[in-house]
């Protein structure tokens, strides 16, 4: 779906119902009590559809202000999936690591993360994922950015819980340690 517009499915199906009850009172089979309360109802149809309209429009706003806010904050965050593989990341993220975004996203997190230091990285990460805590872990590592020199980070990381049970992914937020 595209912000600011509504599915299709829920536009086709609105469509029908209003076709089906304007063609009802057309059809003058309906009492004058029967009459009245199709009107009440497709009145109340148009109405409810644009309050819908409405609530999806703020919605589309306020998920547009939110991803421009992760997309712009100062610090890098990065959004990785069960395997840890790059699924989002930020300016700051893209700064960090050297990178354009399609060079970063689809790749592992781990692949930015010098040897000495990745398997202690992945035993952490993996670690998070497999437990499933909601208790956000730190530690410093090498991260090493495209092209460029070695650099200590401190990664804090916390999982994203699915609906009913496990971990959907981890959420990182990294910075060059002081």
């Amino acid at each position: 779906m595209n912000p600011g517009q509504s599915p299709d499915w829920l536009l086709t199906t609105v469509g029908a119902v209003r076709e089906l009850m304007v063609k009802r009172l057309e059809a003058e089979s309906l009492d004058g009590e029967a009459k009245r309360e199709m009107e009440m109802a497709l009145e109340e149809l148009d109405v409810m559809w644009e309050e819908l309209q409405g609530q999806a429009a703020l919605l589309a706003r306020e998920n547009g202000r939110y991803a421009e806010f992760f997309q712009y904050a100062p610090d890098a965050y990065l959004i990785t999936d069960a395997g840890g593989n790059i699924r989002e990341a930020n300016e700051a993220a893209l700064e960090l690591l050297k990178s354009v975004r399609d060079e970063v996203v689809g790749r592992s997190l781990s692949e930015y993360i010098t040897p000495p230091d990745r398997v202690g990285f992945l035993t952490r990460s993996v670690g998070l994922m497999l437990g499933g805590t909601v208790k956000p872990l730190a530690w410093c590592a090498q991260l090493q950015p495209r092209g460029g020199g070695a650099l200590t980070a401190e990664f804090s990381v916390r999982a994203i819980p699915l609906k009913k049970s496990g971990v959907g992914g981890l959420c990182w937020l990294v910075r060059p340690a002081a």
